[in-house]
């Protein structure tokens, strides 16, 4: 008990007053966090349950006064059979921005059976490099949603060419008149 009094001494006689206020302070301020930040913690708590009843009980208010809208037919969103040559034109125009020509192609028209669908099948021979070819087949499945990449076929004559000839198998699915 001596050894203890005499460090207690000897650390009061270092700080000096101005220590021991501020060691007190000290104390003191840890005190009241302790007991308020509890406190605090407590109302959290209340407040929190308090909300997540209230958000569960507005959930279930909305859920029975609303029914849930019915789900977005995707195949409504499709563009009408009149714009296959409209968008068979736009396909055509970003081929050329790409650098790409077009100059023959074959297309041909089918409903499909048991939809409201037709079905264009595009058959496009292209002689491009590969970049090119790669970045206008991006932009034709970024523009045009209801175009689909059915077969790429691509042929190079020798290694060293950087001219590839491709066969693109597209369709582009448009809502047939009913």
């Amino acid at each position: 008990m001596n050894a203890l009094r005499w460090h207690m001494h000897q650390w009061s006689r270092r700080l000096g007053p101005a220590g021991l206020v501020g060691l007190g302070l000290l104390a003191a301020a840890l005190l009241l966090q302790v007991i308020q930040v509890g406190a605090v913690q407590r109302d959290v708590i209340a407040q929190q349950e308090k909300l997540d009843a209230l958000r569960l009980a507005a959930a279930s208010a909305a859920y029975d006064r609303d029914p849930a809208p019915p789900p977005l037919n995707p195949l409504s969103l499709l563009p009408p059979t009149g714009q296959a040559s409209q968008l068979i034109g736009e396909l055509e125009q970003l081929a050329q921005a790409h650098g790409l020509a077009l100059p023959r192609g074959q297309y041909s028209v089918a409903p499909q059976a048991g939809t409201t669908l037709a079905r264009w099948q595009l058959v496009l021979p292209v002689e491009a490099p590969y970049p090119a070819l790669h970045a206008f087949l991006a932009a034709s499945l970024e523009r045009l949603p209801n175009l689909t990449l059915d077969e790429l076929k691509i042929k190079r004559e020798r290694i060293e060419e950087s001219e590839l000839q491709a066969e693109l198998r597209m369709s582009l699915f448009v809502e047939a008149a009913p």
